[in-house]
């Protein structure tokens, strides 16, 4: 009765790492040497937003966006999921998490700002409006023009955050003290066990009349550091951390 719920992206994930392990057994563990080195040139990401977002408008002619799939609510958005995965591992491989230069950051969150011109024209119909129209709907796919320009801001914007992002926690956040090590040690087991805590917390404040925001912030309060402290106790048991 209750489904993944929000384990459908580790299910997704699962899956995409599945085919991983069996793609590594195909070519049977090789790899290129002489690409290690190699940086992704300016017209090299071009060419990738572009293919990915006529990918993107093709699949959502069948799957629009906020249509379930089976268990996975956003299917629309495979093509994105599925090529960052692989662009992750070549990334990791060639190590350009640690080598990508300053430059192209600056350039991909420029150019992610400067797309947003993108967004109010798919949304509303008009470049400059955000006006609630028939155009919000088509946006969400069914193969109309605004649906095409939808899934080039989209694709250029995660492209070039993507950029900017990586260059500018590595060059200004590349560090993690105690709390912050403890957080990402048990980050994976809060995402796992939190949705019993938040509906029993969420329940047991049903009582309180306060203002949303407030109610929201003050639940945040209670949920967020007893996620923690649940998972810290799950992750203790024995062969738990191996997993969590």
């Amino acid at each position: 009765m209750i489904g993944l719920g929000p384990l459908w992206f580790v299910a997704m994930l699962l899956i995409f790492s599945f085919g991983y392990a069996a793609w590594r057994m195909l070519t049977r563990n090789r790899t290129s040497s002489s690409m290690s080195k190699s940086l992704p040139s300016y017209l090299g990401i071009g060419i990738f937003i572009l293919a990915f977002a006529l990918v993107s408008y093709l699949v959502r002619i069948v799957v629009p966006i906020g249509k379930s799939v089976l268990e996975f609510p956003t299917l629309a958005y495979l093509p994105q999921y599925l090529s960052f995965f692989v662009l992750g591992t070549v990334a990791s491989r060639h190590d350009w998490f640690r080598t990508l230069p300053r430059s192209m950051g600056v350039v991909g969150l420029v150019t992610a700002v400067v797309a947003g011109v993108l967004f109010p024209l798919a949304f509303s119909g008009h470049l400059f409006s955000l006006e609630l129209t028939p155009a919000f709907t088509n946006a969400m796919g069914n193969g109309h023009w605004q649906s095409a320009v939808y899934v080039l801001w989209d694709s250029i914007f995660a492209v070039g955050m993507c950029l900017g992002v990586i260059t500018l926690f590595r060059h200004f956040f590349n560090g993690q003290g105690r709390f912050g090590r403890f957080l990402s040690q048990h980050s994976y087991a809060v995402y796992v066990i939190h949705i019993p805590i938040v509906v029993v917390v969420a329940f047991a404040l049903r009582g309180i009349d306060l203002e949303s925001l407030l109610k929201f912030g003050m639940a945040a309060v209670i949920m967020v550091p007893t996620c923690f402290a649940v998972a810290y106790i799950v992750r203790k048991i024995p062969g738990v951390s191996r997993v969590l």
